[in-house]
């Protein structure tokens, strides 16, 4: 039977989803302390239209928004949502993923994940 590494820094992140415990895995591997503050991104892709870009930007009040429009050649709006000084807790990253996925379905996007600062 395989037995989880006493002080495993990633025991507490169990119910977090599998692409966000590869981020923190990724992070801690670049030495990443996880109890402490850090610059946060996360992305929703494949809107429509500047209006359902701008509605999934104030879905999400409390980070700071970037309506992105599309590159020259594409169609579709994307937007950045970030936030400085944030720690990422078993909860936050479990409940941002539900927001950030929740958001993008509602306004005919794809969540495409996060990234933060080690």
């Amino acid at each position: 039977m395989f037995r989880r590494k006493k002080n495993d820094p990633l025991a507490a992140y169990e119910a977090v989803r599998h692409e966000d415990r590869l981020v923190l895995a990724a992070m801690l591997g670049h030495g990443a302390d996880l109890t402490q503050a850090r610059h946060v991104l996360h992305y929703i892709y494949e809107l429509a239209d500047e209006t359902a870009a701008q509605a999934a930007a104030a879905a999400v009040a409390d980070w700071q928004s970037t309506v992105n429009p599309p590159p020259e050649g594409y169609e579709d709006w994307s937007v950045t949502f970030e936030r400085q000084e944030y720690v990422l807790t078993p909860e936050s990253v479990a409940t941002d993923a539900q927001t950030f996925a929740g958001v993008a379905d509602a306004y005919g996007g794809r969540y495409d994940g996060w990234e933060a600062s080690v």
